[in-house]
C-alpha cells in the first residue's frame, strides 16, 4: 500500500467523521433540540444547589448520628497517637520533641472536631 493511498484513507475517515458530526447537529437544530431545555435536566441526572433537600432528621437520628461521629473521632484519635509512637520507635531524630508537637496538635484538632460534633444539630424534618 503506497503513502499516498494511507493517506487518503485517513482523509476520508475524517471527512465521513465530519458529515456525520454536522448531520447530527443539522437534525438537533432542525428539530429544537439544539436549545438547552430545563424541563428536562432531570432527564440527564443534574441537580442544582437550589433544588438540593435541606438536611433534616428527629432527635433520636440527630443523637444517633453525634453518637457517630463521637466514636469515629475517638478512634481517629486513638490511630494518631499510635502512630506518632510507631514513628517514635522506628526514628528516634528529635525524639520526644517530634511526638510531643504532634500529639499537640492532634489534641487540637480533636477539640475544635469535637466542639463541632457537639454542635451537630440539623432541623427537625417537617412533614
Amino acid at each position: 500500500m503506497s503513502i499516498t493511498a494511507h493517506h487518503f484513507r485517513w482523509i476520508a475517515i475524517f471527512i465521513a467523521v465530519l458529515v456525520i458530526l454536522l448531520a447530527l447537529a443539522a437534525y438537533g437544530y432542525f428539530t429544537g433540540r439544539w436549545e438547552d431545555d430545563n424541563n428536562n435536566a432531570h432527564v440527564y441526572g443534574i441537580a442544582s444547589a437550589e433544588t438540593r433537600p435541606e438536611l433534616c432528621m428527629d432527635s433520636e437520628a440527630r443523637e444517633r448520628v453525634r453518637k457517630l461521629m463521637l466514636e469515629a473521632l475517638d478512634e481517629a484519635f486513638k490511630e494518631k497517637i499510635k502512630d506518632l509512637y510507631e514513628v517514635w520507635l522506628r526514628d528516634a531524630t528529635g525524639q520526644p520533641a517530634r511526638a510531643a508537637k504532634g500529639a499537640e496538635n492532634a489534641l487540637r484538632a480533636y477539640e475544635h472536631a469535637r466542639g463541632a460534633a457537639m454542635k451537630f444539630s440539623p432541623p427537625e424534618c417537617s412533614g
